[in-house]
């Protein structure tokens, strides 16, 4: 895919509203991950209509979006970020790239398969023993969680884990 057909895809995808950004920031100050991201939710506009495209692509920014919308919603020009944000990751998984945090994924899926949901403690501490460039960053994270009282160190198991274990096998079938 080229430049000029990756800014026309995301387009395609997002809407052609983009078009329009006047890169004012709006959105990245609105952001409550900006703070994680290493391409602002502007930036990764930018790089879409400069058809930058394994810049876009290779951004940990599009895995950071919450979907919490408050950039759509405080946009001056109606644009939707969180929908270029989508789109971005649509190419990525349609194109089979892979996610240098495959890792995380694998423990919190472990962790979903086992108890039904996650255990922030656990996920934090296993992923930082496989990545340990991450383990000040998560500490950091874990600090402000825990001194605000957001983390619990045994979630327990969820109710029905038996349909847990069911979706499971269904999506091993496919």
């Amino acid at each position: 895919m080229d430049d000029a057909a990756f800014t026309d895809e995301v387009i395609r995808l997002a809407g052609d509203e983009i078009r329009t950004c006047i890169q004012c920031g709006t959105c990245s100050s609105s952001c409550s991950t900006a703070h994680l991201m290493d391409n602002s939710i502007r930036r990764l506009i930018r790089l879409v209509l400069e058809g930058r495209r394994d810049e876009a692509l290779s951004s940990d920014s599009i895995w950071l979006c919450t979907s919490c919308l408050l950039c759509t919603v405080r946009c001056p020009r109606g644009i939707r970020p969180k929908a270029v944000v989508s789109a971005l990751r649509q190419i990525y998984e349609r194109e089979g790239l892979r996610n240098r945090d495959e890792a995380f994924e694998r423990i919190f899926m472990d962790q979903i398969r086992n108890k039904g949901r996650i255990s922030e403690v656990l996920l934090s501490a296993a992923y930082a023993l496989r990545n340990p460039d991450a383990t000040v960053p998560i500490m950091e994270m874990g600090i402000e969680l825990i001194t605000k009282g957001k983390v619990s160190l045994d979630p327990g198991t969820v109710k029905g884990m038996d349909e847990v274990r069911r979706i499971f096998e269904g999506l091993e079938n496919d």
